[in-house]
């Protein structure tokens, strides 16, 4: 009887848990797929692709305390030349420099450039933002860490908002 008293415990423990995990704030869906084009020219090799992924925007983020703007895109696909893009750009609005984490795989490898964050920078780039209607274009002129140049523009038709973290 008693091990059956505790096994009733922590079963009803178990539901009390699951019940109020259930009860947090679900994170916000993932942006709508959109028609996104990414061309791109590393290292005066030129690759293209379009297909379907998510570009965010929001105006008024904020990182490490500092208010910025937050663009986000995300782009896959099963084509040989752009295979995946992922592109993080903080913009500070005190005028600091960006904050910019951008990842590309190609038919020829893998292509990266962090800059701005703690950890320093591993290459270094400038974006240009071209608003059109409710998207727009994003321009990366940079290099890799190694010094290879990188050229990429993305085509957004349309920036979805984003989600705060912790609500």
């Amino acid at each position: 009887m008693h091990r059956f008293a505790i096994m009733a415990v922590l079963v009803l423990l178990a539901v009390s848990t699951g019940e109020a995990a259930a009860q947090q704030k679900r994170p916000e869906a993932p942006a709508e797929n959109v028609a996104i084009t990414v061309s791109a020219q590393i290292g005066g090799k030129s690759y293209h692709g379009s297909g379907t992924g998510s570009c965010s925007y929001e105006p008024d983020a904020s990182i490490h305390d500092v208010s910025a703007s937050l663009w986000m895109v995300q782009y896959a696909s099963q084509a040989r030349a752009v295979k995946q893009l992922n592109l993080t750009l903080w913009r500070p609005k005190d005028g600091s420099p960006d904050q910019l984490s951008l990842s590309l795989e190609t038919g020829s490898g893998a292509h990266r450039i962090q800059t701005g964050g703690k950890d320093g920078n591993s290459g270094e780039a400038s974006v240009t933002i071209l608003p059109s209607g409710p998207g727009g274009s994003l321009e990366i002129n940079g290099k890799e860490a190694g010094g290879k140049p990188v050229q990429i523009t993305i085509d957004c038709p349309a920036f979805e908002g984003i989600e705060a973290e912790g609500g």
